[in-house]
């Protein structure tokens, strides 16, 4: 079972989720750059009919939370964490001989 992630690790995120699959996108916390996750299919909660809607809405709201978990877990592989700042940073805008920093820190001096 994936930890609870509520809010996404990035500072901006685009939901692209729809009826039938689910799929977001998370942004550098300095230069904007976009990681897609991986699309994932709306399953139904494994169901091939559903008998009413309010069932199909709930099924489709825990796979969303599923399939965001997940992303978001992809998504902490892919960004780096500024140790002062704690934004999270394409590898471009990272710095690691710098002290594990942002491109903004390093250019500040370091303020820990």
């Amino acid at each position: 079972m994936l930890p609870i992630m509520k809010t996404s690790i990035t500072q901006k995120t685009i939901d692209h989720s729809d009826g039938e699959k689910f799929a977001f996108s998370f942004f550098c916390d300095i230069c904007g750059k976009e990681r897609q996750s991986q699309t994932l299919p709306f399953k139904e909660g494994g169901f091939s009919v559903i008998e009413n809607d309010e069932g199909r809405k709930l099924l489709w709201a825990n796979e969303h939370r599923i399939a965001f978990e997940q992303a978001n877990l992809d998504a902490v592989a892919f960004f780096n964490l500024c140790t002062n700042c704690g934004k999270r940073v394409c590898d471009d805008c990272f710095n690691v001989e710098g002290g594990y920093l942002c491109k903004e820190c390093c250019k500040g001096g370091f303020n820990g």
